[in-house]
């Protein structure tokens, strides 16, 4: 009787603690709070309509508080990851029930008629080994949010990083568009002293190929323009009319505004959701390897009585018991391999602290460089193309060059603003990066060479007149 109260209370409590938006509301927080963005909600269910909430941010320039806000109430993704808490707490709930009761009946058939025995029997030691099983399921579920909070921050960085690139490509869109104007002047120019029986054919093609050069490059990047926003799009889950967002501002000219870059390898081990989750999953390698030990010298048992009744329609009752003899496993390679896990899981753990530590270092370095690149290219070498192209054509007024010198360092001025734009998206992803690494997630290219940006060679090197 005591043992099935046990079990009703315990199946009483599991069923107050099945309810998974405490959790899904708890991890959220911990996203809001680690990615510095507004608390949200996150929706449930599958809903496919786009919320009147989501329509409202879109008709405004999207900004990066928007996006975010949208990816929360609108990727299904995150609602996938947030229902998979559900799984880790029904997990939880069953480490803490008892195991059922069995019920068994056997039946005779003798000459004077039948024999039934019946018997109900209870795994009591069971009972004992709860609270270890609850520690071990409390430790893996602790696993679980880390991971789920690691991907949802993920996430979000992902989006930030996604705008960075339509602002980027959008400003590098504008830089070629003046570098179409440039070769159709040149090219205007040249037509009209080929005309004129001044210019050679050969410097006239030269020029004609410059101008359709120039246009592929405004087509190519007006393309990249264009799918710079798909990444955007599938992280927001938009289609139909929704697609026709717009984006607010421009790449921001100081990329590490803001940015604490003291003391980075120190925070990032304290703040890694992934070496949250190993603690949590080394925790649980303890505790198993701990049961293991416990279950080797305890074999498993029941509790229960049995009644017999006789061909004659007598009654019997009495106790039952039943004990597991280990005289064939005792034990001792699940009490080593719970072992040896627990070790490979201590080493996995200091291994990935290291490598935190590098992502740390070359994310930290690789922020700062980029940063001092951009102050250096827009302080110092942009103003002196700038001292270039003025003295030049101070030059060319006093009939000392040709218009062609002129447009051709207009050209080398173009390609250093493409180089400044594209140091300045390199510089901000940089920075997106440390952040979503400061923030408990490891991003990918941390652990991927880095190529310095340049600008395309296309107007750069072309030759003058």
């Amino acid at each position: 009787m005591r043992v099935t109260m046990l079990a009703a209370a315990s199946l009483l409590a599991a069923c107050h603690s099945l309810d998974p938006r405490p959790d899904r509301a708890a991890v959220a927080d911990e996203v809001a709070v680690r990615t510095e963005a507004p608390a949200t909600n996150v929706p449930a269910g599958l809903d496919a309509a786009i919320s009147d909430e989501v329509t409202t941010l879109l008709r405004a320039p999207l900004s990066d508080a928007a996006a975010v806000r949208i990816l929360l109430l609108n990727n299904h993704t995150v609602r996938a990851r947030l229902e998979q808490l559900g799984v880790g707490r029904a997990d939880l709930v069953q480490a803490g029930l008892l195991r059922n009761p069995v019920f068994d009946l056997d039946a005779r058939f003798l000459d004077a008629g039948t024999e039934l025995e019946f018997g109900l029997a209870q795994p009591f030691l069971d009972l004992f080994f709860r609270p270890l099983r609850q520690r071990l399921a409390e430790h893996e579920f602790a696993a679980a949010q880390a991971m789920v909070t690691d991907e949802l921050v993920h996430l979000v960085f992902a989006v930030r990083r996604a705008l960075v690139d339509v602002r980027a490509t959008a400003q590098l869109t504008a830089v070629q568009r003046d570098a179409l104007r440039t070769a159709e002047a040149g090219h205007e120019l040249m037509a009209a002293l080929h005309a004129a029986g001044n210019a050679t054919d050969q410097a006239l093609a030269i020029e004609r190929v410059g101008e359709t050069r120039a246009r592929l490059d405004l087509a190519a990047a007006e393309l990249a323009a264009h799918e710079a926003r798909e990444p955007v799009q599938r992280l927001l889950g938009l289609w139909g009319e929704h697609t026709e967002w717009t984006v607010a501002g421009e790449l921001a000219d100081d990329p590490l505004g803001g940015v604490d870059l003291a003391a980075v390898e120190s925070r990032v081990v304290a703040r890694s959701l992934e070496l949250t989750a190993h603690r949590a999953r080394i925790d649980a390698l303890a505790v198993q390897a701990d049961l293991d030990d416990r279950l080797a010298w305890t074999p498993d048992g029941e509790l229960g009585v049995s009644a017999v009744r006789e061909p004659g329609g007598e009654y019997g009752f009495g106790p039952r018991f039943a004990l597991e003899l280990p005289l064939l496993d005792g034990g001792s390679a699940r009490r080593v391999a719970a072992r040896a896990r627990l070790a490979a899981g201590m080493h996995d753990h200091a291994q990935l602290a290291v490598e935190l530590r590098s992502a740390a270092r070359v994310l930290r370095d690789r922020a700062g460089l980029l940063a001092e690149r951009v102050r250096f290219l827009r302080e110092q070498h942009l103003p002196a193309r700038v001292t270039v192209v003025t003295t030049t054509l101070q030059t060319y007024n006093a009939m000392q060059i040709g218009v062609f010198d002129v447009l051709q360092q207009q050209r080398l001025q173009l390609a250093d603003r493409r180089e400044l734009v594209q140091s300045l998206r390199a510089a901000h992803q940089a920075r997106i990066d440390l952040q979503e690494l400061l923030a408990g997630s490891l991003p990918e290219s941390a652990l991927r060479p880095f190529t310095l940006p340049s600008s395309s060679p296309t107007e750069a090197t072309r030759g003058g007149h």
